[in-house]
């Protein structure tokens, strides 16, 4: 009877032992698979199009602590798109992360590009998603803000245009060439568009000289500040660069606008086997 208890005993046994023995065997076989941290996992391109721009995500790689890739951005309309990766999300089936890339602005039917960085741990993955939060449209036409004319050799280093201020951070002056360095600031409650381009000089003549630098434009939400340089060429016979004062006439180069959301959109990115670097 001893003998029975015994076998019985056995063989109830048995199958828990062995499936405990499997689900070890399996949890081993999966940690012997993960990759190692510096291995690269590389991604197959990815686009998105709207009616308002055409959207590429190229050049994706992760290693275990990072995702990144080059996202570029066509903007289809006569407006300013303004890129805020600051609010995209990064999902896979180990992560949710963001990232705290800064901003940067779309030119009206122009295309622009920035490297976006996720960090987390186990980044590589098989494929992950991209939540596109933080595209938003900025108005070209926007209101207008008058700004004074601004001496060169300068009166005073500072002005204020609506609720702009900015400061001459350098100014450099030759017989042929003449420029001006710029910080603007924005305190306004919308956005605030400098286009540096519209602006134009005053020579001693009193003729109108464009501005030779050809910025793109600069968007600027509240408490933020970016600069610009302006260049202006000699005219021949309009006076001397060197000797002589100019002013920098401003014309629509400040103006405000609003911000507008556009529809979150998503993007896959798989991992292409093909491809090694």
């Amino acid at each position: 009877m001893k003998h029975l208890f015994l076998f019985l005993t056995l063989i109830i046994l048995t199958p828990s032992f062995a499936q405990d023995k499997d689900e070890k065997k399996e949890k081993k076989e999966k940690k012997e698979k993960l990759p190692k941290p510096d291995e690269k996992f590389f991604y197959k391109d990815a686009t998105i199009e709207t009616d308002d721009y055409k959207l590429y995500i190229v050049d994706a790689v992760s290693v275990g602590a990072y995702s990144k890739f080059k996202i570029k951005v066509f903007n289809k309309t006569n407006d300013y798109l303004f890129v805020k990766p600051g609010e995209f999300i990064y999902k896979s089936d180990k992560n949710t992360v963001g990232t705290n890339e800064k901003g940067f602005v779309v030119a009206p039917n122009d295309e622009d590009s920035k490297v976006v960085d996720f960090k987390g741990k186990q980044m590589q993955a098989n494929n992950f998603e991209v939540e596109l939060k933080g595209i938003y449209k900025v108005s070209a036409g926007g209101k207008v803000i008058d700004a004074a004319n601004f001496d060169l050799p300068p009166s005073k280093n500072d002005f204020t245009a609506g609720n702009f201020t900015c400061t001459l951070k350098k100014h450099d002056a030759n017989t042929d060439k003449a420029s001006a360095k710029f910080q603007c600031a924005y305190n306004g409650d919308g956005v605030g568009i400098i286009s540096p381009y519209k602006s134009a000089c005053i020579m001693p003549n009193g003729s109108e000289n464009a501005n030779a630098k050809k910025n793109t434009g600069i968007l600027l939400e509240k408490g933020e500040s970016d600069d610009f340089t302006v260049i202006f060429n000699e005219i021949i016979g309009a006076g001397d660069l060197q000797k002589k004062a100019i002013k920098v006439k401003w014309n629509d180069t400040f103006k405000e606008s609003k911000l507008m959301r556009l529809n979150d959109a998503k993007v896959d990115l798989f991992k292409d086997e093909d491809k090694k670097r």
